[in-house]
């Protein structure tokens, strides 16, 4: 799955630390994903396509958690989500394409997440049926109406060590 956060959804530059999601639903199941990674990538785009390699919009994704496996345990009406093995510098200026993406799961483990509606090319998901892919990652998803609740720890970038930054340092 991806999501588009756009700049203008008031994300200031700094460095992101940590992703998370609101778990809502009547069924919440803990358990182990499989070869699970979070991606983020600056991009240009205000909406997302169904290749997901065009979404990144001639960027690279950067990496910046997977865990194999990794332990799912969602609350109800609670956040969850997981702190980056590598902090994402993001420029404040475009838009941020964030990716989820495993390889199976241990005992059903899921949670739905709360989203808002009328978001229309906001988040593109893959589908597995029965076993059988409806649509496959990374060359086709399904665009939808919609995009997760999430939020993000992000710290904002220091001020440059010129005398400039030094004064305005002083008088924050």
């Amino acid at each position: 799955m991806q999501d588009l956060v756009l700049q203008s959804d008031a994300l200031p530059a700094g460095r992101v630390t940590r992703w998370e999601w609101f778990g809502v639903g009547k069924e919440v199941k803990a358990g182990k994903y499989f070869k699970f990674r979070l991606k983020l990538c600056h991009t240009s785009r205000r909406a997302l396509t169904e290749k997901y390699a065009d979404n990144y919009d001639g960027n690279t994704p950067a990496q910046v958690f997977y865990r194999d496996p990794v332990q799912f345990d969602p609350k109800l009406n609670d956040w969850f989500g997981f702190t980056f093995d590598t902090p994402f510098v993001y420029d404040g200026r475009r838009n941020l394409v964030v990716e989820v993406w495993w390889a199976g799961q241990e005992n059903e483990a899921n949670a739905y997440t709360d989203w808002g509606r009328d978001f229309m090319g906001r988040c593109v998901v893959s589908f597995v049926t029965k076993g059988i892919p409806e649509c496959g990652y990374p060359d086709a998803g399904r665009v939808q109406d919609y995009i997760h609740y999430m939020r993000i720890t992000i710290t904002a970038i220091a001020v440059s060590p010129t005398s400039l930054g030094r004064v305005k340092a002083l008088f924050e």
